[in-house]
């Protein structure tokens, strides 16, 4: 009987938070690992963690996703690969400006990271799933997909793309054998929100229950992506804030949280 071969994962924005966290429970599942990022000091550190701990192979690749050389080196690194089994598109950041106020050139760098890059790496990546009959996308989108939420008019709209972007291709691909999610977590303890231009919600004064874990985020997507479900919201609370926003309650009460 022929040994069982390795599966590999690529994961972007795999530095810190989600994505680390997808890097951490992936090579626990013995998955050897591409992680891509732009601070090629923390890909390391993440690297060096999952190599000792889980005799895993995890490469660190380091492409800026905003520059077109950035996708193209890794769509290069997927298009060398014998398989890539699993594709987590996860790169992102927000927004803490009104779309009049921002730059424009960052807006159009959050499109080229949030939308552009999702779909360049699947395109490469499906059809050697598809000839395999075996594969998974995820596309980290978030709650804020099904909101309208002022200084984040992009970030809305670009996520409320990965959602419907992911629903499209995993009907396309359900009868091939490759999963697609679309990953919606609400507020996450991460170094994101930390950042400054990356939204105007304060975890310090914002209520604890809001708030979830990497760990829980990702636990949740992996056990929804084995089970085939597409579009993925994690915890209790992100459930009844989606309920909240197809009622219309929570654009309603944006505005008054929210500096516009």
């Amino acid at each position: 009987m022929p040994e069982a071969r390795s599966k590999t994962a690529l994961i972007t924005g795999a530095s810190s938070g989600i994505g680390a966290e997808f890097a951490r429970q992936l090579a626990a599942r013995h998955y050897n690992l591409i992680l891509v990022g732009r601070r090629a000091d923390r890909l390391s550190a993440v690297s060096a963690e999952l190599q000792s701990k889980y005799a895993v192979t995890a490469e660190p690749l380091v492409a800026d996703l905003e520059q077109d050389a950035g996708i193209q080196s890794v769509e290069d690194r997927i298009a060398g690969l014998p398989a890539l089994d699993l594709l987590v598109n996860n790169a992102g950041f927000g927004s803490d400006k009104t779309f009049a106020e921002a730059d424009l050139a960052g807006q159009l760098a959050m499109l080229q990271v949030h939308v552009v890059t999702p779909n360049r790496l699947a395109h490469v990546a499906l059809p050697g799933m598809i000839a395999r009959q075996s594969g998974g996308i995820i596309n980290v989108a978030s709650l804020a997909a099904f909101m309208a939420l002022p200084t984040n008019v992009n970030y809305c709209a670009t996520k409320a793309y990965l959602v419907t972007f992911s629903r499209s291709l995993a009907a396309e691909v359900a009868q091939k054998g490759v999963k697609v999610q679309a990953l919606c977590p609400g507020f996450t303890i991460t170094e994101f929100h930390d950042q400054p231009g990356q939204g105007d919600f304060d975890r310090e004064r914002s209520p604890r229950f809001l708030w979830g874990s990497a760990r829980s985020v990702v636990a949740d997507s992996l056990r929804a992506l084995d089970r085939g479900q597409v579009v993925c919201v994690p915890g209790f609370i992100n459930h009844v804030i989606r309920w909240l926003a197809r009622t219309g309650l929570v654009d309603r009460l944006a505005p008054v949280f929210l500096k516009a």
